[in-house]
């Protein structure tokens, strides 16, 4: 295996992966501070040694062959690994740092609330909190642990649930008054504010809750409409209207009396919030002991 890796042209593959992604040898030499005869040389050297072209040439571009398509997978997967884990080396190597990717609804109404807690386990331990609401999230190879909504899968990644994914209709008290808890109907007929998806299925809608309650889709816009899940909850107990409350998130809110349940039952996906962890990167012991504190502290309620 050592001879094989001393083999690589590794030199050779970042440049056909540049090429790859700009689809064209001028933009390789710019990025690659390269001249674009040198770019040529070195893809030409390559396909060469590899036997097989890589590029269909033409007058605005390159284009990649069905053998250059499948190298380029496998390079980029290789770079992103090698990136990986030269960053993670480089962060073992200075101070002792911990670095935390959630989203914005997670750190505000969950983690932050016991952040002390999550200190205790390492006092000279500095945590970093990077907050982002990019459906790609985890392609950021910058963090010691993330806590991701999703379905588990990240190519590349370990993931562990922490929560499975359960939703509650919920609005301020201010805004219920006097009245009983509404049915499914009565919901429906109320002020509903919505959370922005980047993607179909990214987590439950109204449309999601009313299907599962047998009522027909909500058939036009209502409400609000936010792309940030602290701001809709922000307006629900401002008593804007009716949310859906995502477990854990909601449920210091709800025991204090902030927020009511609307719904006896929740509706429930096999998603949720998943610590995800990069697979190839070295893990400190300070890294792993934060992990199992974050499975402790649900159990501590």
């Amino acid at each position: 295996m050592n001879n094989e890796l001393s083999r690589l042209p590794l030199r050779r593959l970042v440049v056909f992966e540049a090429a790859a992604r700009h689809g064209r040898f001028v933009g390789a030499a710019q990025e690659l501070a390269m001249s674009q005869a040198a770019v040529s040389q070195h893809v030409a050297a390559l396909e060469a040694e590899l036997a097989s072209p890589l590029f269909t040439r033409g007058h605005r571009g390159v284009a990649l062959t069905p053998t250059g398509e499948a190298l380029r997978l496998a390079v980029e997967e290789g770079l992103r690994i090698l990136q990986s884990g030269v960053t993670a080396a480089r962060r073992l190597g200075k101070k002792r740092t911990l670095q935390i990717l959630t989203d914005f609804g997670f750190a505000a109404w969950w983690l932050m609330p016991r952040i002390a807690s999550l200190s205790e386990v390492a006092p000279d331990l500095e945590l970093r909190l990077i907050t982002t609401q990019s459906d790609n999230a985890a392609e950021d190879p910058g963090f010691d642990l993330a806590i991701l909504f999703g379905g588990g899968e990240w190519p590349g990644y370990r993931a562990q649930r922490l929560f499975q994914e359960q939703v509650y209709p919920v609005c301020a008290p201010a805004y219920l008054g006097d009245r009983p808890l509404p049915t499914p109907e009565q919901i429906s007929g109320m002020r509903l504010l919505h959370l922005r998806s980047p993607s179909a299925q990214r987590w439950f809608t109204w449309n999601d809750w009313f299907a599962a309650m047998k009522r027909p889709p909500v058939s036009r816009p209502q409400g609000l409409l936010f792309n940030n899940y602290q701001l809709l909850l922000q307006a629900v107990v401002q008593g804007q209207g009716v949310g859906l409350g995502w477990t854990p998130l909601i449920d210091a809110m709800v025991e204090s009396g902030s927020l009511v349940r609307l719904a006896p039952a929740p509706l429930k996906s096999e998603r949720g919030y998943f610590v995800v962890e990069p697979a190839h990167s070295p893990v400190s012991d300070h890294v792993q002991a934060f992990k199992r504190l974050l499975f402790e502290l649900p159990a501590r309620r």
